[in-house]
């Protein structure tokens, strides 16, 4: 009898384990994205540059490998715990690399593109801690030009990060239900500084609104630099903003302000979108330069579903900033064209094909008063000119898994 009660609470608790096991799951996933590439007129530092001292810059021709074009290579981790009535635990690890080089991303870090952990409710909506998107990614950059058209499509220098290229360390995130369309968002990042909560913080807080063909997203967001003399390094929970020729001379900004909208609408196979956003860098008495600067940035984007197979998008992103000691404002004209050959759910092939027209002045990195040159969208595929134009040519392949 002990023997057959023993076997049977045996068998009970494998099945408990096994019940238990079917309501936990962790996801591998990923994109390999790879091609080759033409930039036109990329900067070649001939003399290093200083304050009161511009750098010199030389334009050369740039046939190169091309990694991370449509998408950004990554592999990561995504898993959820079932705990009953609608709550789950859930996180979320996510690497990003070079795949011509095998290197990390995002400054080396190993979790760099997201990692976070969680509570998610069907009732009560989701909370998430750690190195996450900010609202303007979720509800403005899910439907702005970038999802359209890839990076290069970006406000020039990605100001807005509608395009994700700054991320939010040490921050709570939290996302409503979507009720009636209406899905609601907002972030805190801790700047971890002991004596001051506002040092290194950032807070932003947006929503987005569906209903049929239609979306709207918006969204605000504040970062915090350091108070006191920077030297140069924007250092915030806030990161990687300041890495092109179009606001490369502000990353010694108090802080920074965005606030940002798109739209979208989709009538038979095309997808229409307007996207606009204002950024403001507003300086102390350590800054590189003085009061605010403010660049406002608005495009429009056609993307046509020509059949299940082929895709066809069209962009233009015009951005001007604010006069400059003043000098003429720096202004920035981009078209974009895009087309996407879908050989399967996983794989497809892309061509794609951007061209920006500089003009006006701006500051350099050491505060030096500049011609404005030419970068077209996110940093990640844009790299600064030495001149007022700038051309990018991309073709490529795109795997997920």
């Amino acid at each position: 009898m002990m023997i057959k009660k023993s076997l049977f609470a045996l068998v009970t608790l494998n099945g408990l384990c096994a019940a238990a096991h079917a309501q936990s799951s962790v996801t591998l996933y990923g994109i390999v994205d790879a091609g080759l590439g033409y930039t036109s007129n990329q900067a070649v530092v001939q003399t290093a540059g200083k304050a009161g001292t511009p750098a010199v810059l030389v334009g050369k021709s740039n046939y190169a490998f091309a990694s991370g074009t449509w998408y950004g290579s990554r592999w990561g981790l995504k898993g959820k715990e079932d705990l009953g009535d609608g709550l789950a635990a859930i996180f979320q690890l996510e690497n990003g690399f070079n795949i011509g080089t095998g290197q990390l991303g995002q400054s080396s870090r190993e979790f760099g593109r997201q990692a976070f952990v969680g509570l998610s409710s069907t009732k009560f909506g989701t909370l998430t801690m750690g190195r996450q998107y900010d609202p303007i990614v979720d509800f403005v950059g899910s439907i702005g030009p970038t999802s359209f058209l890839s990076g290069m499509a970006a406000h020039p220098g990605d100001l807005d990060n509608i395009d994700n290229q700054s991320r939010e360390n040490n921050s709570f995130k939290y996302v409503t239900p979507s009720f009636r369309g209406l899905q609601l968002g907002a972030l805190y990042g801790f700047g971890n500084q002991a004596g001051s909560l506002k040092n290194q913080s950032t807070w932003s807080l947006g929503g987005q609104y569906t209903n049929g063909p239609f979306a709207l997203g918006a969204a605000y967001l504040q970062a915090n630099n350091t108070y006191g003399p920077t030297g140069g390094t924007w250092t915030s929970s806030y990161d990687g903003t300041f890495s092109s020729s179009i606001n490369q001379g502000f990353a010694t900004a108090q802080n920074m302000q965005i606030v940002a909208a798109s739209s979208s609408y989709l009538v038979g196979p095309v997808t229409l979108g307007l996207s606009y956003s204002n950024t403001q860098y507003k300086a102390s008495s350590f800054s590189l330069f003085k009061g605010k600067e403010t660049f406002n940035s608005a495009g429009a984007t056609a993307s046509w579903q020509i059949d299940p197979e082929l895709r066809v998008a069209v962009g233009y992103d015009y951005t001007a900033g604010s006069s400059i000691e003043g000098q003429s404002a720096p202004k920035y004209n981009q078209f974009n064209l895009s087309s996407f050959y879908f050989l399967s759910k996983s794989t497809s092939l892309y061509a794609m094909v951007g061209y920006q027209k500089a003009s006006g002045k701006t500051l350099d990195q050491y505060g030096n008063v500049v011609n404005a040159t030419a970068s077209i969208g996110d940093v990640a595929n844009g790299i600064s000119s030495a001149g007022d134009t700038q051309t990018l040519v991309r073709v490529g392949v795109r795997h997920n898994f």
